[in-house]
């Protein structure tokens, strides 16, 4: 075993400690989504300042039971202006510019405009996060270029000590059913790569699809199996996403992720869906009630389960790494 000192980034140390519980685990609901959100809000069309609204309503409501938001900069980040996010509560926030429609053919990722890391660490959020196409059995420069738009993001958020989580999406191509039972197979082992490549390219955390199926017990068996598999394929810590799927599915995915090493979850409709698509004032205090309860529950399981991650390093690589006068060497940052 290699006994090298491992560099130690004050920034991405702060920045993953801020989104992580004080137990060591990623309890992080997620909040970056555009039209679909906009859709759930049943008002045709809802206005910039209703999805403002309705996000800065969420976070208010649901910041107890998290360690962090996911938020974009369109509608989401107004909650850190509002008050609605605490300071005692982690930001990840969303350098991408992209919804849930899938066009037909390879896919390269889109940034938002106007929009960059810079800002994102200007604004005070601990984190960035990529969603991240990628099929590399697919076009090869369309591969290539996703692979660029990693290792790229990567350097630049290593010069602004900001950490980087990737979202790998398998995602299907021309002529590929999902319904198929072939195709559900290679989206599994596509999961798995995924990681593996995102893990290799110079990430700091990685937001992964559950590598498989909960509806039946050789399914759960096979998910556990590749969960483990991640999990000794890659360096980084991971936690799953939900992907909108029913949230007794989804908790039971967290506990498979968890038990093989995931140290979390970041997740968004599973669990807020209701609150924000039920319209009747009563009714819709019970589904916030119901969200937190689901978060509650999520985080005991996330508790009970999984891998708690410690950002930070032991005291003797600390002073052999950090020497008196070590910050007049710290990267300045243009």
């Amino acid at each position: 075993m290699s006994t090298a000192v491992v560099p130690v980034d004050l920034g991405k140390i702060r920045g993953l400690q801020r989104v992580t519980s004080a137990a060591g685990f990623f309890e992080i609901c997620a909040l970056d989504h555009l039209s679909d959100f906009a859709e759930l809000l049943g008002r045709d069309p809802a206005s910039f300042a209703d999805v403002v609204t309705a996000k800065d309503a969420l976070v208010r409501a649901l910041s107890p039971s998290v360690s962090a938001w996911l938020l974009d900069a369109r509608y989401g980040l107004h909650a850190v202006a509002t008050g609605a996010l605490p300071g005692a509560v982690g930001l990840m926030s969303t350098i991408e510019d992209e919804d849930y429609s899938i066009p037909e053919g390879p896919r390269r990722t889109r940034y938002r405009e106007g929009w960059g890391l810079r800002q994102i660490k200007l604004a005070g959020a601990d984190v960035a996060k990529l969603l991240w196409f990628y099929r590399p059995d697919g076009d090869a420069a369309t591969a290539e270029h996703q692979r660029y738009v990693v290792r790229s993001l990567a350097d630049e958020c290593a010069r602004l000590s900001l950490p980087l989580v990737v979202e790998p999406i398998w995602y299907p191509l021309p002529g590929e059913d999902p319904a198929f039972s072939r195709w559900r197979a290679a989206r599994v082992d596509g999961i798995l790569r995924s990681a593996f490549e995102a893990n290799s390219l110079g990430v700091d955390m990685l937001k992964v699809e559950f590598p498989g199926y909960v509806d039946s017990q050789q399914g759960r068996d096979n998910a556990a199996a590749a969960c483990k598999e991640l999990d000794a394929g890659i360096s980084v810590p991971w936690v799953i996403l939900s992907a909108g799927v029913g949230y007794a599915d989804f908790k039971t995915q967290v506990e498979i992720a968890c038990r093989a090493g995931a140290s979390g979850y970041l997740a968004g409709r599973s669990i807020w869906r209701d609150a924000v698509s039920t319209h009747d004032p009563a009714a819709r205090d019970a589904a916030v009630a119901e969200a937190r309860a689901r978060l509650d529950e999520l985080n005991a399981i996330t508790r009970a389960n999984g891998r708690p991650y410690v950002a930070a390093h032991s005291l003797p690589d600390v002073l052999a790494t950090m020497p008196d006068g070590w910050f007049t060497a710290w990267h300045p940052v243009d």
